[in-house]
């Protein structure tokens, strides 16, 4: 190995260990709470080393942003290559983004963390390799479930009356916003309140929200 590529490697592996210590306080506490020192202090390096490799907090939670979206990016990049008519991937496509919401917290909470500060907060990071990394993610992500629509229009088990952009951005909206409910409820908050609200499940809210999406986009007789 030669001595760029093991700089390059430790640089990488540092960076790996102040997201760490930064994921793991971000399951402890609200994140606005924390302080770039208890950022430093977890990872066990200075203050000044944690702004060598993040200009600030919010690049710290951009780039655990990051991280969740590459396990979803994997996901959905195997079920667009999956059985089954277009449809079908897309209902797979869906299970995959709730069930990394239920399961990964941390993630959703370091998206809620970044619409809290506000998008002028988000631009001043314009042009570094973090914001660089999570547009091109977030393209991906796009195609990817743009792709799964295409194919069902082409099948037949989506109605071709729907435009593949227009029905993608749809479906993202719509699995954001059932995402940050699911969140919502493990934080003690729900847009609805009310006893008969609180008794439904993630299971039943998932599998209520697939059934509508088939209904949807299923050509019409």
């Amino acid at each position: 190995m030669s001595t760029s590529e093991r700089k390059k490697r430790e640089r990488l592996q540092r960076k790996n260990t102040i997201l760490d210590a930064a994921e793991k306080l971000l399951l402890e506490k609200d994140f606005d709470t924390v302080k770039m020192d208890e950022i430093a202090a977890s990872s066990e390096v200075s203050k000044g080393t944690v702004y060598l490799y993040f200009k600030n907090k919010t690049e710290i939670v951009v780039a655990l942003m990051n991280r969740g979206i590459q396990v979803v990016h994997q996901q959905l990049a195997k079920e667009i290559t999956g059985p089954g008519t277009g449809l079908e991937i897309l209902q797979r496509m869906s299970r995959v983004f709730f069930r990394f919401a239920n399961d990964q917290p941390q993630f959703f909470k370091s998206v809620m963390y970044t619409e809290s500060i506000g998008l002028k907060a988000i631009k001043e990071l314009k042009g570094t390799d973090t914001i660089q990394e999570i547009e091109e993610l977030d393209s991906s992500l796009f195609n990817f479930v743009k792709r799964a629509v295409q194919i069902g229009i082409q099948d037949g088990s989506i109605d071709n009356v729907f435009r593949p952009e227009y029905v993608t951005i749809q479906i993202m909206a719509a699995t954001r916003g059932l995402m940050q409910q699911i969140i919502y409820r493990e934080e003690g908050l729900f847009m609805a309140p009310g006893a008969d609200i609180e008794t439904i499940t993630f299971e039943q809210l998932l599998e209520d929200y697939l059934v509508m999406l088939v209904r949807s986009l299923k050509p019409q007789k």
